[in-house]
């Protein structure tokens, strides 16, 4: 082959190759091409699903977020429905709606605020600074279905228990605006629980007293704030009170909300943590003292919204002791306890709930008198002859006139009470099996033994059981007791101011006490209202007399009738009208099974099980 040829057998050879490499590149080009395309659209559709997800997801939650801002509207309106009638209907709970969404995409698709129980039940409470009360709860669920884009739903369910609470639970339970003080001086134990809808004010000096010491056994708990120290002297900080842990045992009281601590030694320290009262309360006290600080909520008063003013909660409260008239709304009707009581004794005469009359002629006392009748005596606190209605308990009950109910109103004149009018129970050692409850919206007066006998007679004692013993109430707008020595000795002259001349005798009285203090103390002024040891009122010199005392002390009112100042132990004092007994009181736990007839009940909500779906 000659050159020539073979050149061009090269050139042929050499382009046949080209042509074969550009058909090898083309192919995989296109498979490279093909392959970023099958990725690429794989990321896309990733990208799209992931943006779908992530879609759906802030729909969802938006959607979950709706309900529950429904949920939260429905259990706020079913509170305010209930506060203001407490007897709500299906009906009503039917009308409560939600409020409206802001967002237009999302809409209420279902909404249902019911009763899941019909009636309500006994129940205890188990968490909470309210742990171990016992209340009527009546269980209620508020449920909440929310749509929005793209099939979003979200659909939450509350339950929430509305707890009637009785008062006469606490051995000592102040309203809204009374705050609770207590310097008892010679040593006090309180063995039930104490708490206010205000503040507390705890110390353990008086200079009147060898022995001194305020020893707390149970909850303390305090919607306002506690304090160590005098409320009408807030620089007074002395001794300290002991209140027991969750195991039993007594812890030092030596620091407050306000977390200054000044200790028996006169040292004083104020941590900077402004947390260390909450933290240190807890793991001092094992949950047993709890304030505001630690969440602690008001209970409720039984006084329907539209009578109730929580700046003047004390004038509101008041309603419940007073009078019936014929302008009462229903509301007002529900609140006044006038309307439980079969038997109503006005201006010593007796009626029955209808308004018919009830004779009363028949009953007379030990002395031949009649049972209820017109007695005055000398209030040397009040500084004014009392004209009161008096009833001999015993002489009603033998005659067979109490109500199966338990529950008697008692005033002394029809109409408003005015100061110098009062009723006085007496002979009331004995009481109906059935239990009872006497309401006065006039100053009560206490004399003499009551409800120291069992349901079969029989003295009570430590040892009686508490299926043997009457649960008994007495309310209103205060309550003064007066001694065994009181009838004896006749303390029914102005003359008989002198405190000396009113010498005390051992008296014993177990019964819950639903009665006023006089006005909160002005802090700085030195003068209190003779705070939760001088809310039952005195009269006489008991000095060292035993006042034994068995029940539950309440307070939400400020006494409106009986409004003289608290005096006491200052001899110089013209206007000093007694000397302090000795304090021997606790808790009746009776009433932990067994409350007196018409016991006020105080209202919590609770929450219950929470579900998503």
């Amino acid at each position: 082959m000659s050159d020539k040829e073979e050149r061009q057998t090269m050139k042929l050879l050499n382009g046949q190759r080209i042509r074969e490499q550009r058909g090898v590149v083309l192919i995989v080009s296109l498979l490279v091409l093909t392959i970023l395309s099958v990725l690429g659209l794989a990321f896309l559709a990733t990208a799209r699903t992931e943006d779908t997800i992530a879609s759906n997801y802030r729909n969802h939650t938006a959607a979950f977020y709706a309900a529950e801002a429904g949920v939260e509207s429905g259990v706020a309106s079913l509170k305010a429905t209930l506060r203001a009638n407490p007897n709500t209907s299906d009906a009503d709970l039917a009308k409560i709606v939600p409020a409206a969404l802001t967002d237009p995409n999302y809409t209420f698709s279902a909404f249902q605020v019911r009763r899941i129980r019909p009636t309500p039940y006994l129940t205890t409470i188990d968490s909470g600074p309210y742990t171990g009360l016992n209340g009527l709860a009546t269980a209620y669920e508020v449920s909440a279905t929310v749509a929005g884009p793209r099939g979003s739903r979200a659909r939450l369910v509350q339950r929430v228990n509305y707890v009637q609470i009785p008062l006469f639970q606490f051995m000592a339970f102040y309203g809204r605006g009374l705050d609770i003080s207590m310097n008892p001086g010679p040593v006090m134990t309180l063995n039930g629980r104490i708490h206010t809808n205000s503040n507390m004010h705890l110390a353990d000096y008086w200079s009147g007293a060898a022995e001194i010491g305020l020893y707390l056994e149970s909850y303390v708990t305090a919607a306002g704030k506690i304090n160590r120290h005098y409320k009408e002297s807030p620089s007074r900080y002395e001794g300290n009170p002991q209140i027991k842990d969750a195991a039993g045992n007594y812890q030092k009281l030596d620091f407050d909300h306000a977390v200054k601590n000044i200790s028996i030694d006169g040292s004083t320290y104020s941590p900077s943590d402004e947390n260390y009262w909450r933290d240190e309360a807890l793991k001092r006290f094992g949950g047993r003292v709890q304030d505001s600080a630690h969440g602690v909520q008001e209970i409720i008063p039984p006084i329907p919204d539209a009578l109730y003013d929580p700046m003047n909660a004390d004038k509101s409260s008041h309603l419940m002791i007073e009078k019936g008239s014929a302008t009462d709304s229903q509301a007002l009707k529900d609140a006044k306890i006038y309307y439980q009581a079969d038997l109503r004794i006005v201006d010593d005469k007796a009626y029955d709930k209808a308004g018919n009359t009830v004779n009363i002629n028949g009953c007379k006392d030990a002395n031949n008198k009649q049972a209820v009748r017109k007695e005055s005596f000398w209030d040397n606190r009040e500084k004014i002859t009392m004209q009161v209605t008096q009833i001999d308990v015993g002489a009603l009950t033998a005659c067979g006139v109490m109500p199966k109910s338990g529950i008697v109103y008692a005033s002394a004149k029809p109409g408003s009470p005015n100061k110098g009018d009062g009723v006085r129970l007496v002979n009331g050692a004995q009481l109906p099996t059935q239990g009872l409850t006497i309401v006065s919206d006039n100053p009560v007066y206490v004399m003499g033994d009551y409800n120291t006998k069992d349901k079969n007679g029989n003295l009570r004692t430590t040892s009686t059981p508490l299926t043997d013993l009457v649960p008994a109430a007495v309310l209103g707008d205060a309550v003064t007791i007066l001694s065994n020595n009181w009838e004896k000795n006749g303390y029914d002259k102005k003359g008989d101011q002198v405190v000396e001349k009113r010498p005390a005798s051992a008296t014993t009285v177990n019964a819950a006490l639903a009665m006023g203090p006089s006005d909160e103390a002005v802090p700085g002024s030195g003068n209190g209202n003779g705070g939760l040891q001088n809310l039952p009122r005195f009269l006489e010199n008991w000095g060292d007399i035993p006042f034994t005392y068995n029940g539950s002390l309440v307070a939400l009112w400020h006494s409106l009738v009986a409004t003289e100042a608290f005096r006491c132990c200052n001899f110089g004092d013209p206007n000093y009208y007694f000397r302090p007994p000795n304090r021997i009181w606790k808790y009746d736990t009776l009433f932990d099974t067994q409350i007196p007839p018409g016991t006020p009940m105080g209202i919590i909500y609770t929450r219950g099980q929470w579900s998503e779906g």
